[in-house]
């Protein structure tokens, strides 16, 4: 689930995703939504100044008060050039976005202790950086997100094999730490030019994550948005979905 700093805690969705005795995933996004990526209010040196500490101290009440385990990724995919606290966007380094991560940790955990963390960048691809130095450390985080969408032949992208778009990126997270669960927290892949290719991508994908047992799960982004991302957009991917997921890690 996707929040704005600004929203309200969803405790109705989190309370369903706990019943279906799962763990939940909250994105905290400092921006609002319907802005560009130009917002300086949110632009990473007004976080370490404590322009949005009211926010955060808000939401770290909300979450102790709800009080079940969640996992809490914050300003996710900052190695693109897409949101107002991308590198290079709004004047944003990675330093500063050390920072301001660390910030935000502080504020969290001082009130909920039920919180851990996701670090999430974007696969390194077309329009993305190498995200290493914007790693926080071990002692702020407790999960190695990444994020990656095989775009097809849309305008300024091309088919990427499921190994090209995320097996030299959890090499790189497991040159961080290689001992943090890593968790493919967005994937999505879009239909192919043939109806067979999406859910040939979806078996090697499931491939690529057995390869590293560093990689301890993953969220499908399950939407028809910019590209039909979801895995049952056909009856072919669904099969090789639920195929490939009966398979995986099975002893």
């Amino acid at each position: 689930m996707y929040c704005a700093i600004g929203d309200s805690l969803p405790q109705a969705l989190l309370d369903t995703v706990v019943a279906a005795e799962a763990l939940p995933v909250l994105t905290l996004e400092p921006w609002e939504p319907s802005g560009s990526r130009g917002q300086t209010p949110f632009s990473l040196k007004r976080i370490i100044a404590g322009a949005l500490d009211a926010d955060l101290r808000r939401w770290a009440h909300d979450l102790a008060s709800w009080g079940k385990p969640v996992l809490l990724r914050f300003a996710q995919e900052m190695n693109g050039a897409w949101y107002p606290w991308s590198i290079g966007v709004n004047d944003n380094t990675a330093n500063a976005y050390r920072m301001a991560w660390a910030r935000l940790h502080a504020i969290i955990s001082e009130k909920a202790p039920n919180v851990k963390y996701v670090w999430a960048p974007n696969a390194i691809t077309e329009g993305t950086s190498d995200f290493r130095d914007c790693y926080p450390g071990t002692d702020l985080v407790d999960y190695l997100g990444l994020d990656g969408y095989n775009w097809g032949a849309a305008p300024g992208h091309q088919w990427q094999s499921a190994e090209k778009l995320f097996s030299s990126s959890i090499a790189a997270l497991s040159s961080l730490d290689a001992n943090l669960p890593i968790l493919i927290s967005e994937v999505g892949c879009a239909e192919g030019h043939r109806r067979d290719l999406k859910a040939s991508w979806i078996r090697d994908f499931f491939t690529v994550i057995d390869a590293n047992d560093q990689v301890s799960g993953f969220l499908w982004f399950q939407m028809d948005k910019e590209r039909d991302w979801r895995f049952n957009s056909s009856p072919v991917s669904t099969g090789a979905f639920r195929e490939s997921l009966s398979q995986w890690r099975r002893p």
